[in-house]
């Protein structure tokens, strides 16, 4: 059973609150600002409990970026994090420059119950991501009891995650975040409302496969777009020219090399005598021409355009292209960048007839104004959509906060990575500790 917040004996207690704040940052002027505050508001509710209860809290918000270990950089500090969070909050949080140290300790020493500071980014620390003991056990002891609320780094083995956790086994619990992310997509891994629709984006087979995997059987139908859809389309022997495309990638934890090409046949093989459920079929569809859709559908056209010398892409040369019987969809200096019309129109259609929708990942290049139309079409399908949705982190909040769709969806996930590992089956490094 997870160890949550409502049974945990907190009250008046000196509250290590290990929250997911790894926001990229932007600097205007001379000052570094949060520009999305999703995943600080998303706690709120945790440390509003914990005020409620006469804690003291010791914010350990994680880290910001990739610094090197023991090298501090202005442009990962969690110094506008913390006044954010003040912002929100309407009351002070004492920022310090240091995760650990005697400066905190003494400072923790002294805190008053309704206090509220926060420590530096982990990542500052030699020893942060190779869970070293000894920095796990400085930083356990700057807390009575353990709150954990970051789900998006709960699949870590860090010094911060597990390390410190491992230290308090008995007084530790997860947060009202950390609670729901586990309760929303717990349920739509063992009993999705039917019929159950994901769509898939984004670049990567690796980061998805397992997930497809574990799903097959639950889901109705797996809408694939981004440049997720390129091992796709060399698998039935398309040429995709310059497209952005993984062709090899490694499991660590296995330590075996994949090739996205041969999974992706695998999975096209796989579940090419699977049908579609009939809710799903479309009633209309673009000009009348109706085409059998596939248990993992690939887009029915794309949106290409050639590359610039100096990066970036010539938006006079967009076209679109149908993929029927096409087996050069563009040149090598050329990308697929977006999905055409008829696959938004298709894709919306099946989107709005179900029940469960999940979603992770963009359509295409949705940054470039020239490319965001198929992104922008999902993304207010999943809005509109009269099933319970569910999005899946990472880039995907991105497209939200762009859209301005916030408040639009069932649930959204705080962790793209954690939200793909749980789905695909795996147990969160961080749960050995909170069930």
């Amino acid at each position: 059973m997870l160890k949550t917040l409502d049974r945990a004996d907190i009250k008046g207690k000196k509250i290590l609150l290990r929250v997911g704040y790894d926001i990229t940052l932007k600097k205007e002027g001379d000052t570094w600002v949060v520009p999305d505050d999703e995943r600080i508001r998303a706690t709120l509710p945790t440390i509003q409990y914990l005020l409620e209860q006469g804690c003291a809290i010791i914010v350990m918000g994680g880290w910001i970026g990739r610094p090197k270990p023991g090298v501090v950089e202005e442009k990962y500090k969690m110094d506008p994090v913390a006044r954010r969070l003040a912002e929100l909050l309407g009351k002070p949080v004492k920022k310090f420059d240091e995760t650990v140290g005697k400066a905190v300790e003494e400072a923790i020493f002294t805190i008053k119950h309704g206090e509220i500071i926060m420590l530096e980014n982990t990542r500052f620390n030699k020893g942060e991501t190779e869970a070293d003991p000894s920095l796990a056990r400085e930083m356990a002891k700057l807390g009575d009891f353990v709150v954990f609320d970051a789900f998006a780094q709960a699949m870590r083995v860090h010094a911060s995650t597990t390390g410190i956790l491992e230290n308090h086994r008995s007084t530790s619990c997860v947060g009202l975040l950390m609670e729901r992310e586990l309760t929303v997509l717990g349920q739509i891994l063992k009993s999705p409302m039917e019929p159950f629709v994901v769509v898939l984006g984004g670049a990567k087979v690796s980061d998805k496969i397992a997930m497809v995997q574990n799903f097959l059987d639950k889901v109705g139908i797996v809408l694939v777009g981004g440049a997720l859809a390129n091992p796709f389309f060399q698998a039935k022997g398309m040429d995709v020219g310059g497209s952005l495309t993984e062709s090899v990638f490694v499991d660590e934890a296995k330590g075996v090399t994949y090739n996205a090409v041969e999974i992706a046949k695998t999975l096209l093989s796989n579940t090419a005598r699977k049908s579609v459920p009939h809710e799903l079929i479309p009633f209309t569809w673009p000009n009348g021409e109706r085409v059998a859709l596939s248990k993992i559908q690939l887009p029915l056209d794309v949106i290409i355009a050639k590359k610039k010398p100096d990066g970036g892409f010539f938006d006079k040369t967009v076209v679109i292209k149908k993929l029927n019987g096409q087996q050069k969809l563009c040149n090598n200096d050329e990308a697929i960048l977006d999905i055409g019309h008829t696959t938004s129109f298709v894709y919306n259609e099946v989107i709005k007839r179900g029940r469960t929708i999940f979603w992770n990942g963009p359509m295409g290049y949705f940054e470039d104004f020239n490319f965001r139309d198929g992104t922008r079409s999902i993304a207010n399908a999943v809005a509109d959509s009269n099933g319970f949705s569910v999005i899946g982190g990472g880039d995907t909040e991105g497209v939200i906060a762009k859209f301005n769709l916030a408040g639009r969806f069932g649930h959204v996930s705080t962790g793209g990575g954690a939200s793909l590992s749980l789905l695909a089956g795996e147990e969160l490094a961080v749960l050995k500790y909170l069930n």
